[in-house]
């Protein structure tokens, strides 16, 4: 990180962040061709590794993709606000953000979908029952991404 005074190290404050955001971006390539997609998430830590699950459809380019290549970056922001200032060059932007290279796994366990959707479920909301129709967890495609490079900022005034 090329500005080392906005980067943030201490895990309770990136827990913090990543507890107010809603929306992870999730980018992966396909023959050398990006794509990125926004994604709702519930997550967890392993250690120091962010682990993060997304649903989806069971079909579709992003599936399509991270079938050959599950090696993805994911991107989480919040917070945002202008800095107005009296020239062009004194306006900034506050905000912070999440980054990191990771890999996605497909999740097939029964228990397993359970566990991450109501890891979606807890960040969302806290009406988490576990009560998940099995002709819905047969259909859901949860996707477990690893963040083992977490990279964190805040942009402050």
């Amino acid at each position: 990180m090329r500005r080392k005074d906005r980067e943030v190290k201490d895990l309770n404050t990136i827990k913090e962040i990543i507890s107010k955001c809603e929306v992870v971006r999730l980018a992966m390539c396909e023959d050398n061709i990006p794509y990125i997609v926004p994604l709702n998430y519930g997550y967890e830590f392993d250690g120091n590794n962010l682990v993060l699950y997304c649903h989806c459809a069971n079909s579709g380019k992003k599936l399509d993709i991270l079938s050959k290549n599950p090696n993805v970056f994911i991107e989480i922001d919040n917070e945002h606000n202008i800095i107005k200032g009296k020239t062009p060059c004194d306006y900034g932007f506050e905000y912070f953000s999440i980054m990191s290279n990771g890999k996605v796994e497909f999740v097939h366990d029964i228990y397993d979908k359970v566990h991450g959707l109501n890891k979606i479920m807890e960040h969302y909301t806290s009406n988490v029952k576990n009560e998940f129709k099995n002709e819905v967890l047969n259909k859901v495609v949860l996707l477990k991404i690893t963040c083992n490079n977490l990279s964190a900022k805040i942009c402050r005034g």
